[in-house]
Parts: structure tokens; sequence; C-alpha cells
């Protein structure tokens, strides 16, 4: 190579060295910069340093922040109400309010809607809705407006009632208020509407005796070991272990069946009675119902009939019992199971 060729390569290899250490100068430099602004002299406090603020030198104790529980961690199974017949407004309120307040809030609302209206706390402890209970203290809240019952269904003036009262109750106690679809609700409202007219049947089974008028003593003496007991509407009831109705006797002359007039009293006829949605246990307890019939009127010499006193014979009896069996089907399509808590709300 030429001299000249040697002192052009000596000076780009002395350029490159020149490059190099002018970068490393200036990335050191800015590493300080960095440190001066960016560091800090504490320990980092989500770590549990020693210096965490609030907290003594050493400690690792990690404190959980304690909120009430979300809608949807409280216990589906708890409370009375349902989306299935309630038209339900959420209350949420910052701070916990006393429960005394709260029902005074729902008194000074001034509102009165045609339908029942239930409204629940929510206990922090236990996670579940429960009644509203003065001396309680609750940051959530519900209210439900039965949509249906047996004199028929919420009508859209029910509806706008029932709003403007969780409104002014959310507003009295400083909540935030979250409704339900209106619309919804009134259009669930007729559907429940029109099942009600399809199962709200009481069927009645009347015995007459052929030999004449029978003892009040008699009567008495067999209901009672069929399980039926003197209620104080003046019929005899059998009732299941929880004291739901699974069906009822009473006269079908006047007076009403009473303690002190059992035995004064003498009857031509007897009427035993079945409401097929409120007795739990659908078919199997209209089965149990007949049943029943059949034996007290062997015990008596007595003749089922109907409210016409036309005889009631097994075919008559078979074509009602396929006829509930519909209805039976009707209701546990609609979530609504004979003899249930929301069966009992609907047909009270």
């Amino acid at each position: 190579m030429s001299e000249l060729q040697l002192g052009l390569l000596g000076i780009g290899a002395l350029v490159v060295v020149g490059v190099l250490a002018y970068n490393k100068l200036q990335e050191a430099r800015l590493k300080r910069q960095s440190e001066e602004v960016f560091g800090s002299r504490h320990d980092d406090v989500l770590l549990g340093g020693k210096g965490a603020p609030g907290r003594p030198s050493g400690s690792t104790e990690r404190v959980e922040p304690t909120l009430s529980p979300a809608p949807g961690e409280i216990s589906a199974v708890s409370g009375m109400l349902d989306p299935g017949i309630d038209f339900i407004a959420m209350l949420e309120t910052r701070n916990a309010v006393a429960g005394e307040a709260i029902s005074t809030a729902i008194v000074d609302s001034l509102a009165n809607p045609a339908k029942a209206v239930c409204w629940e706390g929510c206990n922090r402890q236990t996670a579940s809705w429960e009644p509203l209970d003065a001396a309680g203290e609750y940051e959530l809240l519900r209210a439900g407006l039965q949509l249906a019952d047996r004199k028929g269904a919420a009508s859209q003036q029910d509806v706008s009632d029932f709003s403007a009262m969780v409104q002014a109750v959310a507003e009295a106690v400083g909540a935030s208020c979250t409704l339900a679809q209106p619309a919804a609700a009134l259009q669930r409202a007729q559907q429940l509407d029109a099942l009600c007219a399809d199962v709200d049947v009481q069927i009645g089974l009347n015995l007459i005796a052929r030999g004449g008028a029978v003892p009040g003593t008699r009567i008495r003496a067999l209901a009672e070991a069929h399980g039926l007991v003197l209620e104080h509407d003046g019929r005899f009831c059998r009732r299941d272990e929880t004291g739901l109705e699974l069906y009822g006797l009473c006269n079908m002359e006047a007076p009403a069946f009473s303690a002190e007039g059992m035995k004064a009293l003498a009857t031509t006829g007897l009427t035993l009675l079945f409401d097929v949605a409120r007795a739990p246990g659908g078919i199997a307890a209209f089965d149990r119902f007949v049943e029943f019939t059949r034996a007290l009127a062997e015990a008596l010499s007595a003749r089922i009939v109907d409210d016409n006193r036309q005889p009631l014979d097994e075919a008559a009896l078979a074509k009602i019992r396929a006829q509930l069996q519909a209805l039976y089907a009707s209701m546990e399509q609609q979530g609504i199971p004979a003899g249930s808590p929301l069966a009992l709300r609907l047909f009270a």
C-alpha cells in the first residue's frame, strides 16, 4: 500500500475510536441525569419496604380495602324479590344509611302503587338480601313492584308511580338509582296475568250423604284421623310440614265449623277444596286430595258430586286430572311451580 493509503486508514481508525468514546461519555451523562430526575429515596410502598408510610419499620402486613358486595356477589337465593314477577329498582349509596332513615324516606315519598311493593337491603356480613330493618345500615337497596296478582296485571300507571317512589327515596338518602326497562316489565305483567287466568283454579268436590244428616262429631273424628285440623276460618285443613295448605274441608251448608258447635252440628253435605296454584306438590298433591275425598265418601256413605250436584265418576275425575297436568306444566315452564314462594305471592 502507498503511504497515502496507510495515512488515510490510520485517520479513519482514529475517527471510529473517537466516535465510540464520545458515545460512551454521552451515555454515562444521560444515565446520571435520569437517576437525578426519576430516582426516589423512599422504599416502594407497594412492596412493603421499610419506608412505607403509616406502618412500623419491618412490617409485612398487607391491608386490604373493605367494600360492600356488588349486586352480582350477593346470594342469588336470598330475599323475596324475583325478576320473574317483580319490576326491580337498585339503589346504591356512598356511605351506609340507617334503615330508619330509609323507611322515613319511603313514607315521605307519598307514593302508593296499586300493586304490592317490597323493599330489601343487603346485609354486608352475610352478603344476602334481607327485609329492610329500621335498626340496620345499608349501602345497597332494592325495591320491587309485583307485576301481577289475582286482581290483574300491573298497569303503566303502577310502574310510573313505583318509579317516582324509588327516585324520591334515592334522592332523599343520597343514592344512585337503576331501574329495569318499563316496557319489558309491562310485557311480563301481561304474561303473568295470562298465566294467572289459566291456572287460578280452585277445585271443589262435594259429598252428599245418602242416609241423612251426618253428625259433626263424626266429621271431626274422620277429619282429624286423616291429619286435618280445625282452623279459625271454620274449615278443617290439611297442611304439609312447612305449614302450606294441601286441601280443606268445610260445611256445604251454614254454619261454618267451630270447636264449640261440632257436637250440636249435623249436615247433609260437605265440600272439599283444592287450590291448584297454591297447593305444593303438583299432580301428586291432587291425587292425595282425591284419595282423601274417596275415603271420606266411603266412611260417610256419601256421593261425590259437582257444584250442580251431578255425580263425579272415575272418568270425570280422570278428565280433571289430565287438565291439571297441563296447567302444572305451564307453571313449570314459567318458572313458577305450584306452591312455590312465587306462586304463593302471585295467587295471594
